[in-house]
């Protein structure tokens, strides 16, 4: 089942990113799932991410324009028609033509074009 886990931890790496892949191998049960795992050791996250091949949430993490913030979630999106141009005209760069990263300028972050 497509999901979320993780660990915020001061163990060594040795000992959580065996307890987060095992995590994640509890949810990745279908051949159609995909997974993916992001690590910082430095601040102790280790996160892990099961979704459907193909699906809207196939591109995380999603990344702001400058890299500065990541967003991982569980889900789909379906905004309106026209949404990535009306916020390319506010000044967001991004390929709306490419995985969903104009996601992460929907409302967090400020044009940086």
């Amino acid at each position: 089942m497509p999901g979320i886990v993780g660990l915020i931890t001061k163990l060594p790496r040795s000992q959580a990113e065996p307890q987060l892949l095992k995590m994640l191998a509890s949810l990745q049960h279908e051949s159609f799932y995909t997974s993916g795992t992001l690590v910082d050791e430095q601040l102790g996250v280790y996160l892990g991410w099961v979704v459907r091949r193909n699906s809207f949430a196939d591109g995380m993490p999603l990344a702001s324009e400058k890299g500065d913030v990541l967003l991982v979630f569980s889900g789909e999106n379906f905004p309106p028609p026209g949404t990535a141009r009306r916020l390319q005209e506010k000044g967001h760069c991004f390929q709306p033509t490419a995985h969903p990263t104009w996601f992460t300028s929907m409302k967090m972050i400020p044009p940086s074009c």
